[in-house]
């Protein structure tokens, strides 16, 4: 059984934080030694410039929610860290996208997602997941956090050590994947993984999809977002503008590009990876193809499948000349949610090489 670490947290804010930071101090300095290396050789950015861009975002997470800051000034405390290390990687998305330079920047995480409802589903369940694709070099700090935080919902996620908001669901019903977008709009906003812990935060959809759109965002993004109750969107967004996607079928595919007309202006994926548009289109077939018989089984099928290989939705990567194996996008984790049920399912790696196994929420166990 090969699983990801599991740590559990709670308390205020800062107590939440500290014990993140205190648990996984091991996998956030990788995560800080990875993105270093990442910033610099993908993007052209030195730390101390992505650390600099980053201290931009503090007002903009206070204004959002001073809750999420103050659980990052705990994590740095906790893992003994800079704060502006911490925030590092909670900007991310934004360092690389805005800060980078354009001509060697090439990364772009987000990958494969699915959400499928009643009746589109077997057995009328909420299913939500992805392929997570990213560089090799960060996989070694993927935990899962359990976040015990009264009143708002316990939430249970995976997420890169040290970044409070990624893939996961809480105990109300509420699920979300993500792809990264890349947009010719740069921006100041609230950073994407902030918006995700947002999501997370809430009770209901229409309470998720404002979390999305309440402020202007630091980077494009798509949010696919679910609910136990039978009812899944995409939220589609630039800094400024969105668009929400509702499926008629009961069941949505997103991949990295927009696919919203109203958004299709702020595209430049163009300059990233084009597998996106195999990959909107094959996991789209396969599922149209179990329309009222889609389960997790289907989902995983799915998510094994090697369509355009090296690039397809399970993605190998292929190594060229100018960059190591550490650096090369590949299938990092495979998650299937049945917010119906309120467990994931999770792949340590590509989901074609790894079986799935089950994480649920403490109190169910």
């Amino acid at each position: 059984m090969n699983r990801f670490p599991v740590f559990r947290i709670s308390g205020t804010p800062r107590e939440r934080g500290r014990q993140f930071g205190q648990l996984a101090s091991e996998q956030i300095r990788n995560n800080v030694r990875a993105y270093e290396r990442t910033f610099r050789e993908g993007a052209a950015i030195q730390w101390k410039d992505a650390t600099a861009y980053a201290a931009q975002f503090i007002p903009w997470i206070e204004q959002y929610d001073q809750e999420i800051m103050e659980e990052i000034r705990g994590i740095s405390e906790g893992a003994e860290l800079d704060l502006l290390d911490v925030l590092a990687l909670n900007v991310r998305s934004e360092i690389i996208t805005n800060l980078g330079d354009t001509s060697t920047s090439h990364k772009a995480d987000g990958c494969t997602c699915i959400a499928a409802v009643a009746p589109a589903t077997q057995n009328r369940e909420t299913l939500l997941g992805q392929n997570w694709d990213w560089i090799n070099l960060v996989g070694a700090g993927l935990v899962v956090v359990e976040i015990e935080q009264p009143p708002r919902p316990t939430i249970l996620m995976i997420t890169e050590a040290g970044i409070v908001g990624k893939i996961g669901m809480n105990a109300d019903g509420i699920g979300v994947c993500l792809n990264f977008l890349r947009t010719n709009e740069k921006a100041l906003g609230v950073p994407i993984h902030i918006v995700l812990r947002g999501i997370l935060n809430s009770r209901t959809l229409p309470q998720a999809i404002r979390q999305v759109t309440r402020l202007p965002r630091g980077t494009a993004a798509n949010y696919l977002i679910a609910h136990r109750e039978g009812e899944t969107v995409g939220v589609e967004t630039a800094p400024v503008r969105y668009e929400v996607f509702y499926p008629p079928d009961g069941h949505i595919v997103h991949t990295n590009h927009f696919v919203g007309a109203r958004m299709q202006a702020a595209d430049c994926v163009r300059m990233g990876a084009a597998d996106t548009y195999l990959r909107l289109g094959r996991a789209s077939k396969l599922l149209a193809a179990r329309q009222g018989s889609i389960d997790a089984d289907c989902f995983k099928h799915i998510f094994q499948d090697h369509a355009g290989t090296p690039e397809g939705i399970c993605r190998h990567g292929e190594v060229t000349t100018s960059e190591s194996d550490e650096m090369v996008d590949c299938t990092l984790f495979s998650i299937v949610m049945n917010l119906t049920a309120g467990t994931m399912e999770l792949t340590p790696g590509k989901p074609c090489e790894n079986v799935y196994e089950t994480y649920g929420f403490s109190q169910n166990e």
